[in-house]
């Protein structure tokens, strides 16, 4: 027998117990099989201890930032530059983002998760930072 068929047998032995395997698993536990699952968790867990640990910014530079968006927020609408929603749109979201970490950081009441806020959202957000003693 030569190495070749060697290898491929061994690969096919291999491929055989991890059908089995999961077959098991599956017949035991009643949820399908992923093949790639558990190599999927290892990469994660490898991911998360190689990604740095999330550091808020200080406050004042948040203020800065928000100062800094609402003025390009309000030069965009003034404007006549092609494509101007998406421009608003995206300047928004950076707006809602800074905003909202904003208020993660001073612990106020985060009206939402996820950007971009809606109006109602953003003006109680605006509102819970101004009664906090946080101003932009």
């Amino acid at each position: 027998m030569n190495l070749l068929a060697y290898l491929a047998l061994c690969a096919g032995l291999v491929a055989v117990f991890a059908a089995a395997w999961s077959a098991l698993e599956w017949f035991a536990t009643g949820r399908q099989p992923s093949p790639v699952a558990p190599l999927a968790r290892r990469l994660e867990t490898l991911r998360a201890r190689r990604r740095p640990a999330h550091e808020d910014m200080p406050v004042a530079l948040l203020g800065l930032e928000l100062r800094r968006l609402g003025g390009e927020l309000q030069r965009i609408d003034a404007s006549d530059l092609p494509a101007k929603a998406m421009r608003l749109r995206a300047c928004t979201a950076a707006y809602d983002y800074v905003l909202l970490e904003c208020c993660r950081t001073l612990e106020v009441p985060v009206p939402a998760t996820r950007t971009p806020l809606t109006q109602s959202e953003r003006f109680n957000a605006e509102s819970s930072l101004l009664a906090a003693g946080f101003s932009w």
